[in-house]
């Protein structure tokens, strides 16, 4: 189980439920791969019609920097 993610004991101790649910409910964390994927596919969209100056085309070049670093000789 991801670190992000409870069961419902956890999440209630008391075991005490509101009034419109007898079950206690926790909703799963997002995949954080997907989720980082999703802002990189996000990110290159914005990026293809060039750079602009924005805080969207800043976090691109961050983002491009530190994912090459890792072909740097």
């Amino acid at each position: 189980m991801s670190p992000t993610q409870v069961t419902p004991e956890i999440a209630n101790p008391s075991g005490q439920v509101g009034l419109v649910s007898t079950k206690s409910r926790v909703i799963a964390a997002a995949n954080a791969n997907d989720v980082m994927r999703e802002q990189l596919e996000f990110l290159i969209d914005h990026a293809e019609a060039g750079d602009c100056g924005c805080p969207q085309c800043e976090r691109y070049i961050r983002a491009r920097t530190l994912l090459l670093q890792a072909f740097a000789a």
